[in-house]
């Protein structure tokens, strides 16, 4: 039955020598069982950037430390110089006695799986690159009505300091003032602008610092380019003090414009008397903080609760079905997962929690 396995299976004594290995260890590393048999540290499998590596990980657990239970990865050498990536899965060797007389290793080669989850995670770049896009092209619309009020004031402070020079020599004062509010103005419409070009062209997927409040920053003008729009009231509740978070800055703002936008959309709907948005930020616990979106729409029936994270399932009539099953696995990918309950009196609030840094 070993003969037949596909997995490397591979016996250490307590002193760390190899003292079996099976066919498909044999073949995983292209070494024969007489050449593996007896080596300790320094085994012709280890890639030598990382033999003194190796070599403390195995005096830990040598010293009797158990190693994890689902496992961990690791990287071999074939005998023509290949690395590969490995998952090793560790338990002590036990004798008929009850007694340990060193450790027993599963090692599957994983590079399959990595290419696999390589191309899932290009196609995921890909598909949320694509949905930025398609948002900002709607609000297209919107931003052509944000941008026409900043630079009509422009245009109305501009020409009446014109007036004002030429017809009131001494009036400084006021010229000085109309030329404050069109640096103002000019300001705004830069950061509606700036909001917009960064969501699109931000490309990092690293994991970084980031405070709270900036992530909220950083959507709050593409959240209230919408909210103008359908009359909605938005409310911020921070939390003084919060630490920084460790996660994915672009894809947690997405989460969060995304959440924002279906809560405002839910409300655009004849008989919703309160069209309030809240976004809260609180400490969940003392490693995470969490982050949710109410809204005060007709809330969700049970029906629909049930297939609400299935990929493709919409209730819009144009809508992909895409939205909230990416706000969970983003959510996942940061060690939580994204619920939701009923709003009280009215509506509905997901909620989700991010790490502390």
């Amino acid at each position: 039955m070993e003969d037949s396995l596909i997995t490397g299976l591979r016996a250490r004594d307590t002193q760390g020598r190899i003292t079996y290995v099976n066919p498909a260890f044999c073949q995983m590393v292209g070494f024969s069982a007489s050449e593996l048999l007896g080596q300790s540290v320094n085994a012709p499998y280890w890639p030598p950037e990382f033999a003194e590596e190796y070599k403390r990980r195995q005096d830990i657990r040598l010293a009797g430390n158990s190693p994890p239970r689902e496992g961990f990865e690791s990287v071999f050498m074939h005998r023509d110089g290949t690395r590969f990536p490995v998952l090793i899965i560790e338990a002590p060797l036990i004798n008929a006695q009850g007694h340990q007389t060193g450790w027993m290793s599963a090692c599957l080669d994983i590079r399959e799986q990595k290419r696999v989850e390589d191309i899932s995670r290009a196609s995921q770049e890909r598909l949320q690159a694509t949905a930025r896009l398609a948002m900002v092209g709607e609000m297209a619309s919107l931003l052509s009505h944000e941008l026409n009020q900043p630079l009509a004031a422009i245009q109305s402070y501009a020409t009446g300091s014109i007036n004002l020079l030429h017809d009131e020599p001494d009036a400084r004062g006021d010229v000085e003032i109309a030329i404050q509010r069109i640096a103002q103005q000019a300001e705004r419409a830069g950061k509606v602008i700036k909001s917009v070009h960064d969501f699109v062209r931000r490309r990092d997927q690293a994991r970084e610092s980031v405070s709270p409040q900036a992530l909220i920053d950083a959507v709050l003008p593409l959240i209230n380019l919408q909210a103008r729009k359908l009359s909605v009231q938005v409310r911020l509740e921070v939390e003084p003090d919060l630490p920084e978070l460790l996660c994915d800055r672009t894809m947690v703002e997405q989460v969060l414009l995304n959440l924002a936008r279906n809560g405002m959309q839910a409300m655009d709907r004849p008989g919703t008397r309160n069209r309030i948005l809240t976004l809260s930020v609180q400490r969940a616990n003392d490693r995470r903080i969490e982050f949710s979106v109410a809204d005060q729409g007709m809330g969700i029936s049970d029906d629909i609760a049930a297939q609400l994270f299935t990929p493709f399932f919409t209730t819009k009539v144009e809508g992909m079905g895409l939205g909230l099953s990416f706000c969970r696995t983003v959510a996942e990918q940061h060690g939580d997962t994204l619920v939701f309950k009923p709003n009280e009196p009215q509506g509905t609030v997901f909620s989700f929690a991010l790490p502390v840094a």
